[in-house]
């Protein structure tokens, strides 16, 4: 860490301590509102020759892409990116037999909307599934692996099997420590809780991976690196206590990285081949 970022931090915490509810709620908006991705992905030509169709939730407009004519595969990227952070499962996949749907979630990439709550991009989820079809599984990465379980747990997401990638155990931990990142101190962190809480209506405990993975017997493929930095590698074992799950452990990959990884390309869709 460089000496600017940690006198950075330390300012911060000191300020936070101060005025734990103007932090609290900064924390909070940083949790709810994600910023716009100007990354240029490795794959940025994976879907660029086709037009996107465009799906509605609610007040939100979605672009939605798909390849290939096979039983569908949904892509669902992770927080602050886009559509083609998951470009480099597409030809593998296409090469496999599956079509490939890959979307925007709200306030990302090319959809609409300023905010991205929880219960809304878990919606948006199951609501791109339901206009392809029967999904035959989803690749999904980070929060968007998270969310792809609360969608099959709220909001009736079908699918056979789920590839999560570097995915957080729950909602409360990853925005708590999204929240340490920026420096803030335990009182802020305790009013920045509260604000996402009562914003969505329900406490971020609520939101736990591991347990609906558990309740949802859900077919699913865990890889993370023991490196992520982003999400413990604590949380991967978490969520392996599920029932039926498989694992892919890898000692580097940081926590996108790992969607580059060919070994990773190849277990996911080998995963997604079995009976």
């Amino acid at each position: 860490m460089s000496m600017q970022r940690r006198l950075r931090l330390l300012t911060v915490r000191g300020l936070s301590c101060l005025f734990p509810g103007y932090f609290g709620a900064l924390g909070a908006r940083t949790f709810m509102r994600p910023r716009r991705s100007r990354r240029h992905h490795r794959w940025a030509h994976a879907f660029a020759a086709r037009t996107p169709a465009m799906v509605d939730i609610d007040e939100v407009r979605v672009p939605v892409w798909r390849l290939g004519s096979g039983s569908p595969v949904l892509l669902v990227h992770g927080w602050e990116q886009d559509h083609d952070a998951l470009g480099g499962f597409v030809q593998p996949l296409l090469d496999a037999g599956y079509s490939v749907v890959a979307f925007d979630l709200p306030a990302h990439g090319a959809a609409t909307g300023e905010q991205a709550p929880l219960p809304l991009m878990a919606r948006a989820i199951a609501t791109v599934a339901e206009s392809v079809g029967p999904l035959h599984g989803v690749v999904a990465h980070s929060v968007g692996g998270a969310m792809t379980v609360l969608a099959a747990r709220d909001f009736g997401l079908q699918t056979s099997k789920a590839v999560l990638i570097g995915a957080p155990s729950g909602a409360r931990a990853y925005a708590l420590a999204q929240g340490r990142r920026q420096g803030l101190s335990r009182r802020a962190l305790a009013r920045m809780e509260a604000r996402i809480s009562a914003a969505l209506d329900e406490p971020l405990a609520h939101y736990r991976v591991d347990l609906s993975l558990q309740e949802l017997k859900l077919n699913a493929l865990l890889i993370h690196a023991r490196n992520d930095s982003v999400v413990p590698f604590a949380d991967a074992r978490a969520n392996a206590t599920a029932g039926n799950t498989a694992s892919l452990w890898r000692e580097d990959g940081g926590h996108t990285r790992l969607l580059g990884d060919t070994t990773v390309i190849r277990e996911a869709v080998d995963f997604l081949g079995q009976a």
